[in-house]
């Protein structure tokens, strides 16, 4: 499957079924239709940027961007989970005040509606899930993730309608709301601050200190300092590190050792570095840099 008719398909499929939920949530004053709905808005846009941040991942580095765009798909991230936290604090907020003002809903809309977009949320992550299969892409597969709770999501909204309709218990359209803003919402911040961490360079799937311990076991190298671990996408970590070599090796010997570290640092799926030896005379640096205030 072409992966550009996979993506621009689930778009337009969910683009309909957001304008639908939204419509038919207003008239039949169901809010878990309208959650449901902005929801689904959410992860269209996660899909529109998860596209153009796999294009712009793709690109090459420039004499302006040496890095490329590999900040993209954490950017992405970012973007969507914040707004998608902000959208459910409202709903959230609506629901809550709905429990205490309850309205008539119409169940058999409810039913069908959600049906429709329980039908969508479920072809959208079988399309997702084919273009994961053929390029292992770890932001599609998020997306993926995305629609098949989505597909949950809906099916209890189903649920939900059919209580309505049967019984008309109105006051389970907010208590389903309210549990879902706030599952979305918890689901949303690991997102969130593992997008915002990783843009600020503030954390690191991998120890430092664990590195530290395997690299200091090669042949010839005496002490590791000023060290900087990167991860500016699911699928790259950078390394940046001095090390303290012995003082008697020629350059040949110092390119096998780099080499060797090299090979360490790949164990820590690390696919990026860059080694600096030095003398003895660093032998004391510490293994972090102490501060970054000095002025130059």
């Amino acid at each position: 499957m072409s992966r550009n008719f996979g993506f621009w398909a689930v778009i337009f499929l969910n683009v309909g079924i957001v304008g639908i939920e939204i419509f038919y949530g207003y008239i039949s004053n169901s809010i878990a239709l309208i959650t449901d709905a902005l929801h689904n808005f959410g992860d269209v846009v996660a899909v529109v940027i998860s596209f153009i941040a796999s294009i712009f991942a793709r690109k090459s580095p420039t004499s302006k961007s040496s890095f490329g765009y590999l900040r993209a798909e954490m950017m992405a991230t970012f973007v969507n989970s914040f707004m998608l936290i902000l959208v459910m604090a409202f709903v959230l907020y609506e629901a809550i005040f709905s429990l205490f003002t309850p309205k008539e809903i119409s169940g058999s809309i409810v039913i069908i509606v959600a049906s429709v977009a329980l039908f969508a949320n479920g072809v959208s992550a079988y399309l997702l899930f084919k273009i994961r299969e053929d390029k292992h892409d770890l932001n599609v597969h998020s997306a993926y993730l995305h629609f098949l709770a989505d597909s949950l999501l809906s099916f209890s909204v189903v649920l939900g309608g059919f209580v309505i309709y049967f019984l008309q218990i109105y006051l389970i359209d907010s208590i389903l709301s309210i549990i879902f803003s706030i599952y979305i919402i918890y689901a949303s911040l690991p997102l969130l601050k593992k997008s915002f961490y990783s843009l600020m360079d503030i954390e690191h799937r991998v120890d430092i200190e664990k590195i530290e311990v395997a690299i200091l076991e090669v042949e010839n190298v005496k002490s590791l300092h000023d060290v900087h671990l990167l991860q500016p996408s699911l699928k790259h970590s950078f390394f940046y590190g001095h090390i303290v070599v012995e003082e008697n090796l020629t350059l040949r010997d110092i390119d096998f050792l780099i080499g060797e570290v090299e090979a360490v640092l790949s164990k820590f799926e690390i696919n990026h570095s860059v080694i600096q030896p030095e003398s003895e005379k660093h032998l004391k640096a510490p293994l972090l840099k102490e501060s970054y205030s000095e002025t130059l």
